[in-house]
């Protein structure tokens, strides 16, 4: 305890004792940091909100139980920011913006691709935040140029995914269409041959069954010509009978197919042309009036208090290093 209490003692006696030095270092590094932070360019950041919808949300099905309202869950706001990062919304603003010129980096330079890069990424920030949704916060010297590009953002986002789903609809609904004239083909196929069939008198299923009921009532009632009418439809009916079920069994199944291969076949139309909005717009970004970096205040009782304790050891080491160097 005692020992506890000369130590104590023993660095309060040292500052004091330093106290000049150590003043002028502290003093010097405050005034340095007002300058510094004086002299650094004010930032503006801007802030747009989105919400990612569900990844097959873009569903034109009439029965479908999905919307183009419902909020996406982790996996979509995921994807989201993969889409923000992408290189042809960055692209995109650099050609509007003139991002080399107006980040002022020259293109000749051997790096220029990658200072840019990290000027970019330093300006441009996407965070995800618990409730995914995605912060969009783009901080610039000027305001406005801040607040058109965070916007500007929320808009790509839309032309790049729409852009997506239409590359990616393109191979199915080819695909689709060419299984639609396949099916048309098969139809009218069946369909022929059912016609032949009933044209020779074979009867369907349904009509069968009393068929020999109406055959013996026409004899009875003296109807020759409806009798032999009658006869002539049951002995085709005996004869091709099952090859009419089997074509008019076919003939439901591919209807079936092609009333179903249909909705596929008008869903890959509407996505190769979908242009719609992508995201649930929380709020876009507004005009900031207040900067949001350098925090100047931050900066220079960091500094203070850094070159304060730097000036701490280094002052106990020249003294530690005097001790040894007199006993040595």
């Amino acid at each position: 305890m005692d020992q506890k209490d000369f130590n104590s003692g023993d660095i309060i006696a040292f500052l004091w004792k330093k106290r000049k030095p150590l003043i002028i270092i502290t003093a010097s590094a405050c005034v340095i940091s007002i300058v510094v932070s004086l002299m650094m360019t004010p930032y503006f950041k801007a802030t747009a909100i989105v919400f990612p919808t569900k990844s097959n949300s873009v569903d034109f099905n009439s029965s479908s139980r999905n919307s183009v309202v419902e909020f996406g869950d982790e996996a979509d706001a995921e994807r989201l920011l993969q889409v923000l990062i992408s290189p042809e919304i960055r692209d995109s603003l650099t050609l509007k913006y003139d991002l080399y010129d107006h980040y002022e980096i020259d293109t000749n330079k051997a790096h220029a691709k990658f200072e840019f890069q990290k000027v970019y990424e330093g300006n441009v920030k996407f965070e995800r935040t618990r409730y995914n949704s995605i912060n969009i916060d783009v901080f610039d010297k000027d305001p406005v140029i801040a607040t058109d590009m965070a916007n500007d953002i929320v808009r790509l986002v839309d032309t790049v995914m729409n852009r997506m789903i239409r590359e990616r609809a393109i191979g199915p609904k080819w695909a689709v269409q060419g299984e639609v004239a396949l099916i048309k083909d098969e139809m009218g196929d069946y369909s022929d041959r059912l016609r032949a069939l009933s044209d020779s008198g074979v009867v369907s299923k349904d009509e069968r069954g009393n068929m020999y009921t109406d055959y013996l009532t026409a004899l009875k009632a003296g109807e020759r010509e409806l009798a032999q009418e009658i006869k002539g439809k049951i002995d085709a009916t005996q004869k091709y009978g099952s090859d009419y079920d089997i074509y008019s069994n076919l003939s439901e199944f591919f209807s079936l197919r092609y009333s179903n291969i249909l909705d596929v076949n008008d869903q890959a139309v509407q996505y190769s042309k979908t242009s719609i909005q992508q995201t649930i717009r929380h709020s876009m970004a507004e005009i900031p009036d207040k900067k949001a970096k350098p925090k100047r205040a931050i900066i220079v009782i960091f500094a203070t208090f850094g070159a304060f304790a730097f000036a701490v050891f280094l002052l106990l080491g020249i003294e530690k290093f005097k001790e040894l160097k007199a006993t040595s």
